[in-house]
Order: C-alpha cells, then structure tokens, then sequence
C-alpha cells in the first residue's frame, strides 16, 4: 500500500474517532479504528519509524478524545427543589367512595378528585364508602367507613 493512503487512513481513522465524541454511537468508533488499525499495520510495513510514530499519536489523541467525550455526555448542572411526589397527608381520615371495585387496589373519589388507593388487603365494592386510614409518600390506604 502507498504511503499517501497510509497517511489518509490515518487522519480519516483519527477524525472519526474525534467524530465520535460529537456524535456517539458505536459505528463511527469502530471503523475509526479499524481504519487506524490498517494504517499503523501498513505503516510498520513501510518503515518502524512510521508506524511507531502513528502509535504515539493515537497514544496521544486516544485519552483527549475520552476526555472531551465525558466533558460532553455528563450532568453539568444539578435540579434544585424537592421532591415531585404530591403530599397527600391532607387526606388523612376523610371519607369517600370507591369509584372502582378495590381489590385491593383502586380509585376513590375524595371531595370530587379520583385518588389511586389501596386497601390492607380486603376487597371493597365499587360504590362504598371508604375512609382513608394511612398516607405513606405516595400510598394511600382505605379501609371501609
């Protein structure tokens, strides 16, 4: 193989692995080193000089390219505030009706708002009046009223 297509190799094998921490995927990385790969073999073939300055390069560029791809795909900025889960403790003792069958889970309707709920265990037919008894995060448990 010439050593002008050597050389193209080369900087199309480095290019697309520099292409790579633009755009990740796996394919451009792959056939960035497989063109690098061909090009050192060949480059070795035309004298060791040449191809133990390509492994220096590649030595060289291999951990900047890592470095900017993690600058790249990692959190640059934290989320502020608390949690996103609805406090529901208000609801603690009020009674409603079990708009579904709950067994044991299901909805009640409280105050005109349907709620997902669940019982301890017994099943409570639709229509029923429910008391809520416990609020735990997100979990609401009824038990009959």
């Amino acid at each position: 193989m010439e050593l002008w297509i050597v050389g193209v190799l080369y900087v199309a094998g480095l290019g697309l692995l520099v292409t790579e921490t633009v755009l990740p995927g796996v394919t451009l990385g792959v056939i960035g080193l497989a063109a690098l790969a061909v090009s050192v073999f060949f480059g070795f073939r035309h004298h060791w000089m040449i191809g133990a300055a390509q492994i220096g390069i590649a030595v060289a560029v291999a951990p900047l390219c890592f470095m900017v791809a993690m600058r790249r795909l990692t959190l640059k900025a934290s989320v502020e505030g608390g949690s996103f889960a609805a406090d529901y403790g208000g609801l603690l003792g009020q009674e409603g009706q079990a708009h579904t069958n709950l067994r044991p889970a299901g909805i009640v309707v409280i105050d005109g708002r349907k709620f997902d709920v669940v019982t301890s265990g017994e099943q409570i037919d639709k229509g029923s009046r429910v008391r809520v008894s416990k609020v735990e995060g997100n979990r609401i448990v009824v038990r009959l009223a």
